[in-house]
């Protein structure tokens, strides 16, 4: 099946999805607050300003990258469930008929015990599967023909997980393991939980330890320099944030349209301060008319660089989410480590996965042909023997 390629959408980016329902400008891009030496005569932009404008570009690509991951993620996933859930659904229609008609001739005579034993086990990792997407019957099968049940396997691994999480953690998790009012599954996942939760802990104490002993030590110049830096930089985001708020204040605005802009314009501007979004502060500024075009190339040395500590920290946080939205994208879709999450990329993917769901299907139901009487399930368990030995090979 060819996979139909998803209608071409503009890329969104930071701002173009302004205020709906308002008569809000999407805001400019950084070009529009980057600072520019101005004529043939104008002095050069310093260090300093060179970086203020190369942060300002990063930002603002960093927020398209984000804008191109949700899109691609938002394309895909409906994309992706369309196409292949109709093949899961037959395959495990068709593991369902093939558990059942093996589970129909083990009642029979004819199948020698190594035969019978290797049949059942066979009846138990199709019952198991089919069992654990939620089918209640194969849980049944699959404990007829089990010397454990699907319960005890579970607490098993889940007394196998505690053990390893103990050695690793080196001590107790507070999950009940022999509360058996508790799923086995349930109980699993509450030790994951609570093994997040105890290396979160881990790292804020070492993360509290490494202060303490920094604040021990007398505190040198550049570290009293970027103390200085951070405290210049949150005084000046309050600053702006606090001008915004003395003129967008809603209240104060008779007219009922543009007493609703400002209340919109307010919304965005207190996500942003919550945010630390320098960007998106100043962009309102113009939008306002608070911070003329050019009007940043006058500012003080000292209000840039404090202006650049918070874009850095901005730059850094995006980074990581863009990382982060990426991979998640990689594991959703089962890519490769290295493969960047495209369009191409995850158009083969899902082609591939639905060429091998297809595979899969044929080849269950050539099984099924063959196991309907006794000489093809003969031939076919001796064929799943010597699968089985490649595999262990491999």
């Amino acid at each position: 099946m060819k996979i139909p390629k998803p209608r071409s959408t503009p890329k969104p980016r930071p701002g173009a999805d302004a205020f709906p329902g308002t008569d809000v400008p999407a805001a400019p891009g950084a070009g529009g607050i980057a600072l520019r030496a101005g004529g043939v005569q104008a002095q050069p932009l310093s260090a300093g300003q060179k970086r203020f404008n190369q942060l300002l570009q990063r930002i603002d690509k960093l927020k398209a990258q984000i804008a191109d991951t949700q899109a691609l993620a938002d394309t895909y996933r409906p994309l992706y469930a369309s196409t292949l859930a109709p093949l899961q659904a037959q395959h495990r229609a068709a593991m369902r008929r093939m558990a059942l008609q093996l589970d129909e001739r083990l009642g029979r005579k004819g199948l020698t015990p190594a035969q019978k034993n290797a049949l059942a086990d066979i009846v138990c990792a199709l019952s198991g599967e089919l069992a654990a997407a939620g089918d209640a019957d194969m849980a049944a099968l699959h404990d007829r023909h089990s010397a454990q049940s699907l319960r005890a396997l579970q607490e098993q691994e889940a007394a196998g997980l505690r053990a390893m999480m103990k050695d690793v953690l080196g001590e107790r998790l507070d999950v009940d393991l022999e509360d058996e009012s508790l799923d086995p599954q349930v109980r699993l996942e509450a030790m994951m939980r609570a093994a997040r939760e105890h290396q979160a802990h881990q790292e804020e104490e070492a993360q509290r330890r490494q202060a303490a002993r920094a604040r021990k030590r007398s505190p040198g110049a550049a570290q009293a320099r970027a103390v200085r830096q951070q405290e210049d930089a949150r005084a000046m985001l309050r600053q702006v944030y606090r001008q915004l708020a003395s003129a967008l204040h809603p209240d104060r605005e008779p007219d009922p349209a543009e007493r609703q802009r400002k209340t919109a314009l307010m919304s965005q501007a207190n996500a942003a301060y919550g945010q630390q979004d320098l960007v998106t502060l100043l962009h309102i500024q113009q939008r306002i008319g608070q911070l003329a075009p050019g009007a940043a190339c006058e500012m003080p040395e000292a209000r840039i660089a404090a202006m650049t500590t918070l874009l850095k920290q901005q730059a850094a946080e995006l980074e990581g989410e863009m990382l982060g939205r990426q991979e998640q994208l990689r594991q959703a879709f089962n890519l490769d480590f290295y493969q960047q999450p495209t369009d191409a990329s995850l158009r083969q993917r899902l082609a591939l996965e639905a060429q091998d769901m297809r595979d899969a299907l044929a080849q269950m139901e050539e099984d099924l042909l063959m196991v309907r009487d006794d000489a093809g399930l003969k031939r076919w368990l001796k064929l799943q023997k010597q699968l089985a030995r490649q595999v262990d090979f491999f």
